[in-house]
């Protein structure tokens, strides 16, 4: 929870203990004070412990408390680095809005503790247990309400954590390599079409050029889902035109041995023949785009290496279609390749498709890694996903796709304008 300059973390054990406490006294009130640390900055107060009074007063809407016979607790616990934080009460059969009650007695407070902005926290209580709480904080005459916030590292660490899970069941309870390869497919696939945004579409998909040559199969496609005229689906597989692929990966249980089986699979979708036209944006007429990059890269449940030297050395030996740009190792970390290109001089890539081509080839051609970063392991799958995300918003939209292009192939033609 956060006010607009103060976290505040309370450990569960904590507010579980408040939480008896307060179902205990019900249907009268209860409380007690608060015992914590604060950060260095100050920016983040840390509440470790209830400390309860020795003599109190409770009933329906009242709780006074004394700080008499508690010398002894309180020297103990600065021994381990703990001090006055804040007090607590709870509110029977009520809301957890302070009365002005409450605020009295905590300007009172304010003047007997060295701290300057107390803490306060409110627990409803009823007869089938907490209904709510708020924290407020003392200032300048005022209590000031803390608005619940999500934890985002938390989150994260969350959804890795269920992520990872789920690989390893797949990894230990399935025993056939190819059901096993599937189910780790499926679990990435679905992880992307979850919170990538509708614009891409994710899929196992082979991906086709207009002159009929195809790439190997890909595990996973992220591919353009608006402006993909066409999807062949035959015998189980799918058929997706190279000019409408984003990203594509390659799969693995383990990241040993396979960094240049990857490459030479991403490079069979990249050097596939690739269309773009004018198109009209917004109500006017563009000319062709040049081809953008497609992003490549792995994805593995864990990595057998000692650390990430490794890895590293295969990605500085790759070259050209064959480069791949990012990388997620569950269990490891995440990795993105940062490359100085070149673009090529004395080529138009809007004049025509071989220009196009010629200018991707030499973009690709051109990279040098100036750096190979890892993130650490408790986040890999979310910086590889933010990563992913930069990576895609970079590209923008693919080039659009000549139709007539593919048409060829079975000798006809559509007319493109209205």
């Amino acid at each position: 929870m956060a006010s607009s300059d103060l976290y505040i973390k309370i450990q569960t054990s904590v507010f579980n203990q408040i939480q008896l406490q307060a179902e205990g006294e019900y249907p009268n009130e209860n409380g007690g004070m608060l015992a914590g640390r604060y950060s260095a900055d100050r920016h983040t107060v840390y509440i470790e412990q209830v400390v309860v009074p020795v003599e109190k007063l409770t009933g329906r809407t009242t709780f006074k408390r004394n700080a008499k016979g508690l010398e002894k607790v309180w020297e103990q616990l600065a021994k381990d680095g703990l001090r006055y934080v804040g007090e607590w009460h709870s509110h029977p059969n009520g809301s957890t809005q302070y009365s002005s009650t409450d605020l009295a007695t905590m300007i009172d407070i304010e003047k007997e503790v060295t701290i300057a902005n107390p803490l306060l926290l409110i627990v409803g209580v009823r007869s089938d247990g907490i209904s709510s709480h708020t924290f407020y904080c003392y200032k300048n005459n005022e209590l000031l309400e803390y608005k619940k916030m999500v934890d985002l590292k938390e989150l994260f660490h969350g959804l890795q954590e269920q992520m990872q899970t789920s690989l390893n069941v797949n990894r230990t309870f399935i025993a056939h390599p190819s059901s096993k390869g599937d189910a780790t497919e499926h679990h990435w696939i679905n992880f992307l079409r979850t919170y990538l945004p509708d614009r891409y579409k994710v899929d196992k998909a082979i991906v086709i050029d207009s002159t009929g040559n195809v790439s190997e199969q890909m595990d996973i496609v992220i591919y353009d889902a608006i402006y993909t005229p066409f999807i062949f689906k035959q015998d189980d597989f799918m058929y997706i035109p190279a000019e409408s692929v984003y990203a594509v990966f390659e799969v693995k249980q383990d990241v040993k041995g396979h960094i240049e089986y990857a490459a030479q699979k991403v490079e069979s979708v990249r050097k596939l023949k690739r269309t773009s036209i004018g198109m009209v944006a917004s109500g006017r007429d563009t000319i062709a785009r040049p081809l953008t990059k497609i992003i490549g890269g792995i994805l593995t449940t864990t990595s057998s290496y000692i650390g990430n030297d490794t890895v590293k050395k295969q990605l500085k030996e790759l070259a050209g279609l064959q480069t791949l740009d990012l990388g997620c190792l569950c269990d490891t970390g995440s990795f993105y390749v940062d490359y100085n290109e070149t673009v090529p001089e004395g080529i138009n890539p809007t004049n025509n498709v071989n220009d196009n081509r010629r200018y991707i080839e030499q973009v690709y051609n051109s990279r040098e890694i100036n750096e190979i970063k890892f993130s650490d392991k408790d986040v890999s799958l979310f910086t590889f996903f933010l990563q992913l995300v930069s990576y895609l918003k970079s590209i923008g939209t693919v080039p659009a796709i000549d139709i007539n292009a593919y048409l060829k192939a079975i000798h006809a033609e559509i007319d493109e304008d209205i």
